[in-house]
């Protein structure tokens, strides 16, 4: 396996199309702009998000469990609106889809997720409209990607933007982290090992792959 160093494009570690994807969203062109890309919190796997500090307007990545899901036809015009209500225990959000009623299938009482999209409200009650979905893997019809998302205690919430999901930040840099090679420190070993002070590889590593 061919080691990347922080100077190496995106491109070349993780394709085309996500290291474009990254560009227009933040501006990431090499590994280095990746990795500097820290989480802003982590989720831990046991503790959801406390919706009731959501607020409205604010780009959110939530952890919750689904409490129910609803299908009922569009009054005004044709069509379908799935609402899926998620909970953290005490405190609920409403997911809603419009035409997408095949979601009944995988958005299930009682699955764990992660959910993001932009807080807005309808009739009194906060929402995510269209909000991408990542589900905690239960065995049935796993996605990969969420296997990896949540294979950790701990799950780092990336900033994110409508187009580039926090998951798929860590998907990208999962793959920068594989191939990562052992990197030239800016601070002196000698002043490292007096200092108590761990390297730049296992500083990033650690960051974005906690292990507590």
């Amino acid at each position: 396996m061919t080691e990347r160093g922080l100077a190496e494009s995106l491109s070349s570690v993780v394709g085309g199309k996500t290291a474009k994807a990254l560009e227009k969203a933040f501006g990431m062109t090499t590994v280095d702009d990746l990795l500097r890309h820290y989480p802003r919190r982590y989720a831990e796997r046991g503790t959801l998000t406390e919706l009731s500090t959501l607020e409205e307007g604010s780009s959110v990545t939530v952890l919750a469990d689904i409490e129910q899901v609803t299908v009922r036809q569009m009054q005004q015009r044709r069509g379908t609106i799935l609402e899926a209500v998620v909970t953290d225990g005490r405190g609920q959000l409403s997911l809603t889809f419009f035409n997408q009623k095949w979601r009944e299938r995988e958005l299930r009482p009682g699955r764990r997720g992660l959910f993001a999209g932009q807080i807005s409200s309808f009739r009194g009650k906060r929402q995510l409209a269209h909000p991408q979905c990542l589900l905690l893997p239960d065995g049935v019809d796993d996605d990969p990607e969420a296997i990896a998302a949540f294979a950790g205690a701990l799950i780092p919430v990336y900033p994110a933007t409508s187009t580039v999901t926090s998951w798929q930040i860590a998907g990208a840099i999962r793959v920068v982290l594989d191939t990562l090679g052992d990197l030239p420190d800016p601070i002196p070993e000698g002043v490292r090992q007096a200092e108590g002070i761990i390297g730049l590889s296992q500083a990033l590593r650690q960051v974005h792959r906690p292990a507590s």
